[in-house]
């Protein structure tokens, strides 16, 4: 990686007004200059660009045709927060849903996918995590995953299945709950 390219990518988008494009992505992607964390989007767009400059500048030193590096920067720049957005929100949709209601009836096939992605990358994501989980829990709490999510099962439910304690089961949904955070720990520490 070019370090130079990259810094001249800053100084190229900080003048002239080339700024504006990184506030023309935010807007195409609906973030608004009121949410708290505009500032990060805007800082994150503009590492962004620098390093899409430094892409497009591989073979020379100058800006042969602007529009087109402002086209390929535009583009670049959408696509990578577009996939922190969907990273944001699949986290805060995994994270919040729980498993602590014993008596609930929700219908987790519908948990498991993600309805409004429009990649279908996205709809495995869920899947993907829960397939983690599963297979970095011990054999109790593998059993607990499967007939809470296979077979919608309660609690009460789970524990006259395996013939065990509702203590029993609540100690494996503990167990899930806190093996899915670790993961969760891990997870954003590789980010």
């Amino acid at each position: 990686m070019n370090y130079q390219k990259i810094s001249d990518g800053l100084t190229f988008l900080m003048s002239d007004k080339r700024i504006t494009i990184v506030h023309g992505v935010l807007k195409s992607l609906g973030i608004s200059p009121r949410r708290d964390d505009y500032d990060d989007f805007v800082q994150d767009a503009s590492i962004i660009f620098a390093q899409a400059y430094a892409d497009f500048l591989q073979e020379t030193d100058e800006v042969e045709n602007e529009r087109d590096l402002m086209c390929f920067a535009y583009q670049r720049m959408r696509w990578r927060l577009l996939d922190r957005l969907r990273r944001q929100q699949l986290e805060s949709f995994l994270f919040n849903y729980t498993l602590d209601n014993e008596e609930d009836d929700h219908d987790y096939d519908e948990t498991m996918v993600d309805h409004t992605a429009t990649a279908p990358f996205a709809h495995l994501e869920n899947s993907d995590f829960l397939n983690y989980l599963y297979h970095h829990c011990p054999r109790v709490q593998q059993r607990y995953l499967i007939a809470k999510l296979n077979h919608h099962l309660s609690d009460r439910q789970i524990a006259d299945e395996y013939q065990v304690s509702r203590a029993a089961v609540s100690q494996w949904r503990r167990g899930v709950i806190t093996r899915a955070h670790q993961i969760r720990a891990k997870m954003k520490g590789e980010f």
